[in-house]
């Protein structure tokens, strides 16, 4: 038994006999923190081979991943499965590994080379939704999960790479759902299937043969022509500040396809679930196209646009709100703590849930309702920071978090100019937690033009 400071173990769902939480929480996920959550309080423990404490307070959240960040690392389990997918990257780096990754990635994502992407996310957007005029066109509907991937693939190549992978896409697209269904797979298991000879593991290791095929041939192009401004480009050319080092191809291939496999699959999850919301609230979506039109005029948006758009912007935090694309994030604690006036012991392993969180009605008013005004800056200047954690926080908050700020306003905008997306059948859709949010059942939407 876990004793607390009070004489108190948290309370929780017992579950069965022999793996406690662990079926129910694999099968719904998020409902089933979110179900805890909501019988049992702001802290909850779930028994299992893995004892998990869920904490949903804000004040926690800032506790584990910023006040008290050095006590509280990724569990063993994650870091190491998540090496076997994307290598030594900073995805999957911890420690001192990941403080030297994060410095040499940097660069990329500093504001000069946000504002280059800017242009290079518009064209590659418009070239996706020129495609869409043949389903205007006949009435064919859109598969809006899978369109969304085809948006940030482009995207992220364009950006990040500066490379034409049109001609990739369609082996690239299917080759990165195999292997996010995999992680999503080997990081929910008791068993580490990442490492065992399986079918699956088999079929994930020839999806991750297919990527290397073709981001080793990108590498080896860019040694030959330095001095790009894409990330593999900065990758090579940058030097360790300690050793003088620069990076080996693999240590390239690995930071890549770390962005690579968590940047597109991200970007995705935040659009198909704005394209929901904004199909089952008219009024959101005809103040989101006003405000698009009147703005834009009919050109293309740019950055310098994007503070003129504040009511797209928000559009696009409310629905990462309700839909965070990185909806849990997992701890362990190195040493005894207290949280929420409970005693988390050493070696605990810690669930924060962004899902559960962002519904905290202590800090959001009706907080199952889309309501994008509540990100107004004289409504969220009071909040609490760590009431809305979509890119995580401290100091391993999401290096991404302004490629994403930039990418998702300036594609719905780009999509509200030209097209009306309507959800067909007019349902609610279910959540299914893979390794991002998405649709359980194909979302299919009809695709209208707007007027000018």
């Amino acid at each position: 038994m876990v004793a607390t400071v009070d004489g108190r173990v948290p309370p929780g769902p017992r579950g069965n006999l022999l793996l406690g939480s662990l079926p129910e929480i694999r099968r719904e996920n998020v409902h089933a923190f979110l179900d805890a959550w909501r019988r049992y309080g702001d802290t909850v423990r779930f028994r299992g081979p893995l004892t998990l404490y869920l904490l949903a307070h804000p004040d926690a959240v800032k506790q584990v991943l910023q006040d008290n960040a050095a006590n509280y690392p990724r569990p063993p389990f994650v870091r190491d499965r998540l090496q076997a997918i994307v290598g030594g990257g900073l995805v999957g780096a911890e420690g001192a590994g990941w403080v030297r990754s994060r410095r040499m990635a940097q660069p990329a994502f500093r504001r000069h080379s946000l504002e280059g992407y800017g242009r290079q996310f518009v064209e590659a957007t418009t070239e996706v939704l020129d495609s869409w005029a043949a389903n205007a066109d006949t009435g064919r509907p859109l598969q809006v999960e899978s369109e969304m991937v085809r948006v940030s693939l482009a995207n992220l190549a364009a950006s990040l790479f500066q490379t034409d992978w049109r001609r990739d896409i369609d082996r690239v697209g299917p080759a990165v759902g195999d292997i996010l269904a995999f992680a999503n797979s080997a990081l929910t298991s008791v068993v580490d299937t990442a490492r065992l000879p399986l079918p699956s593991t088999r079929r994930f290791e020839r999806r991750l043969a297919q990527l290397d095929a073709v981001l080793y041939p990108l590498i080896a192009e860019r040694r030959r022509s330095p001095g790009g401004q894409d990330l593999v480009s900065m990758l090579i050319e940058v030097v360790d500040e300690e050793t003088g080092a620069g990076l080996t191809d693999k240590q390239v291939r690995d930071e890549t396809i770390s962005f690579f496999i968590a940047g597109h699959a991200t970007i995705a999850s935040a659009l198909t679930w704005t394209w929901y919301l904004l199909s089952t609230h008219p009024a959101c979506w005809h103040r989101l196209r006003a405000e698009v039109a009147e703005v834009l005029d009919g050109h293309p948006p740019a950055v310098a646009d994007l503070a003129r758009l504040p009511y797209t912007s928000m559009v696009v935090q409310e629905a990462m709100r309700l839909y965070p694309p990185i909806y849990l994030v997992l701890r362990r604690a190195v040493a005894d703590d207290e949280v929420g006036g409970y005693r988390i012991p050493a070696g605990a392993n810690i669930a924060l849930c962004p899902y559960v969180t962002h519904r905290h009605p202590g800090f959001w008013d009706n907080p199952e309702g889309f309501e994008p005004e509540r990100f107004a800056p004289e409504t969220a200047r009071g909040r609490h920071r760590m009431a809305f954690f979509p890119f995580s926080g401290g100091p391993r908050r999401c290096i991404g978090e302004g490629f994403a700020l930039l990418q998702l306003p300036l594609v719905v905008a780009m999509v509200a100019q030209r097209y009306r997306l309507s959800l067909l059948p007019a349902r609610p859709a279910e959540v299914e937690a893979a390794v991002t949010l998405r649709p359980r059942a194909p979302m299919l939407m009809a695709v209208d033009r707007v007027g000018a």
